[in-house]
């Protein structure tokens, strides 16, 4: 009865392809930040972002006009400067 064995060995295989699919996807739009963007016309912006360590980042922001640079980090979110007009300059 090799018909059945060889039928449940693709079954698996095929499931294991999409979950690795599904996982993938996952991962790829976290890093890009895909499913974080704000909508568009809400006021908030974020202009730029850099990684300074492992799961700290810093985070240029356009708030109505201003912008205000931002430190992230595990459990704290801290202002570092703030710009009053993003079109009168740039930082």
């Amino acid at each position: 009865m090799p018909a059945p064995a060889a039928g449940l060995t693709q079954v698996t295989l095929s499931l294991l392809l999409v979950l690795a699919a599904v996982f993938l996807t996952a991962w790829l739009l976290r890093r890009t930040r895909g499913l974080q963007r704000t909508r568009p016309g809400a006021g908030l912006a974020v202009v730029g972002e850099v990684a300074v360590g492992p799961r700290e980042r810093v985070v240029l922001i356009d708030v109505a006009g201003k912008q205000v640079l931002v430190g992230v980090a595990p459990g704290s979110v801290r202002a570092l400067k703030c710009w009053p007009d993003a079109g009168s300059s740039q930082p």
